[in-house]
């Protein structure tokens, strides 16, 4: 099997350490194509570990780490998901604010019949997120560059999506606000959580309620062999998000949708 990595002393053992990393990762999702997939995730961490310093992508370095807290770390919720998405994935799949494609190039991965779309603002990040798609064949994924405060208002891509993601974008109200006009009736808004995420929750209630999301189901996981564990945020989306959100740009962050507001 071809790899990313280039030969040289001890890189073999990298290469070793990693694929057995990734593929006890993968190996609950992967079926008949852990091949395909243990190859494909291998050059993606290997881009991005290369990628990271001049794009400020991710500050792990360890191309192990980086599996379990990029590729582990999408994957594992998928487990106990509040929809089986392992067995019937999402049609379309936004990814809001994608940085290093975390984790919507994972997704995209996994799901080659979904359609990816990843939502970012910022140059460097754009151009690492267009040469993963081509490095790694994508077929499936589209990088739509902007902010969600302006794309969110395009009928376009208003209330589309059966699943919109985020990780680390910003606190939670203000993600929701970012995310949730771009999700569908019935559709899941997910975002990824250290273990104790209950204050952030609570917070999130009042924008939760003016945007059409449903009560937060907070869910564990582990993203991979000796990883503290995290919680895996979900919402559905019960009802439409009023026109007037998201606001203006910058405009959720300076004032986050509160229950004082």
């Amino acid at each position: 099997m071809e790899t990313a990595f280039p030969a040289g002393p001890g890189d073999e053992s990298m290469i070793q350490q990693l694929q057995s990393v990734l593929s006890e990762i993968i190996e609950p999702y992967a079926g008949d194509r852990e091949e395909e997939l243990l190859d494909t995730f291998s050059r993606f961490v290997e881009l991005l570990r290369q990628r990271t310093r001049e794009a400020n992508l991710t500050a792990i370095r360890d191309p192990n780490e980086i599996a379990i807290h990029v590729v582990g770390d999408a994957l594992a919720p998928m487990q106990n998901a509040p929809k089986d998405y392992l067995s019937s994935p999402p049609s379309e799949l936004l990814d809001v604010g994608s940085g290093a494609g975390i984790p919507g190039l994972v997704y995209a991965i996994m799901w080659p019949k979904t359609q990816v779309v990843l939502l970012e603002s910022q140059k460097k990040r754009i151009e690492f997120l267009r040469d993963a798609v081509e490095e790694l064949e994508l077929q499936n994924v589209e990088v739509l560059e902007g902010r969600a405060e302006s794309h969110a208002h395009e009928l376009h891509w208003r209330e589309r999506f059966e699943l919109v993601t985020s990780r680390a974008v910003a606190p939670l109200p203000i993600s929701l606000e970012l995310s949730l006009p771009f999700l569908a009736l019935e559709g899941y808004y997910l975002t990824f959580k250290g273990p104790n995420p209950s204050d952030e929750v609570k917070e999130a209630e009042f924008a939760l309620n003016k945007l059409g999301g449903g009560s937060i189901e907070v869910r564990s996981y582990v993203p991979g062999p000796s990883a503290t564990k995290r919680t895996a945020l979900w919402s559905e989306k019960i009802g439409l998000t009023p026109d007037r959100f998201p606001r203006k740009e910058g405009i959720p962050a300076k004032r986050p949708l509160r229950g004082s507001r």
